[in-house]
């Protein structure tokens, strides 16, 4: 991590309509080891309550309009990379707002950050009621990253144990939405999301360009994790999810680098 001590860093939240959510995942980010330069909000469409969160907080606000109500996460969060960009960063930590970081999250991720890398840590699905129970000052002492039930708890491993794990077997991964980092030259070099894409296979597809230009995933599953509250998902549309998977069928028949609906549009 040396070589990158001054580099400038910015963490990009994608949220829509969840306030209390992204509350909580503030004050998670808002307890890291090593502090980033910004957290920029990237807003699907939020009413005042999101974006009295976000004032509270002291985060950057980009915020986008939904076209007819439609998913719009990659339209928010291209925006974001291109705040961040204004912002002079040059390195970035994607995520939700419903993921709450672990407090070496960061720190981890620019421990393995490389040019021609992208990383992606784990994910711990909290359960139902621990989501639910879960306050403001519980986030602030760390209690989420301690509490019992829920799915996937061995991707919060003592970090010296997961770094053995990762280091006896290493592997590649893809793009998670929800935890995963980059320089920002590179998600530039793949023009960023598709805005194509509603809710479904958008990050697999920008991770598949990423890596058919080269730039290769790596994983710290276990040193790495964030914790997922527990919610419904009443916006899963078989349809779109069908549309979805072929324009990443696509992506993979042609080996793309590149999407004419992302951070610069084609004439």
């Amino acid at each position: 991590m040396l070589q990158y001590t001054h580099v400038r860093t910015a963490v990009i939240v994608a949220t829509y309509e969840q306030p209390r959510w992204l509350d909580l995942a503030l004050r998670a980010w808002a307890r890291q080891e090593l502090r980033p330069s910004c957290v920029i909000v990237a807003d699907d469409g939020s009413g005042p309550e999101t974006a009295d969160v976000v004032r509270r907080c002291g985060a950057q606000h980009v915020r986008r309009e939904r076209e007819q109500g439609r998913f719009g996460k990659c339209a928010a969060v291209n925006a974001a990379v291109r705040r961040a960009r204004e912002l002079a960063c040059d390195f970035a930590l994607f995520t939700d707002g419903d993921c709450l970081p672990s407090a070496g999250l960061l720190a981890r991720h620019r421990d393995v950050a490389r040019p021609g890398r992208f990383a992606a840590g784990g994910v711990v699905r909290l359960s139902r009621e621990a989501s639910a129970a879960l306050t403001g000052e519980q986030v602030d002492a760390g209690a989420f990253e301690r509490a019992r039930g829920g799915d996937k708890r061995r991707y919060a491993l003592p970090r010296a144990i997961g770094r053995l794990v990762e280091l006896a077997s290493p592997r590649r991964t893809p793009w998670k939405g929800g935890n995963s980092s980059a320089f920002l030259s590179d998600v530039l070099r793949v023009n960023g999301y598709d805005e194509r894409f509603g809710w479904g296979s958008e990050d697999k597809e920008m991770g598949e360009r990423l890596e058919n230009a080269g730039v290769q995933g790596y994983s710290i599953r276990y040193t790495a994790p964030v914790f997922h509250l527990w919610h419904d998902r009443p916006y899963v549309d078989s349809t779109v999810i069908a549309r979805n998977r072929a324009l990443l069928a696509e992506t993979r028949r042609t080996h793309s680098t590149w999407t004419p609906s992302g951070i610069r549009k084609s004439e």
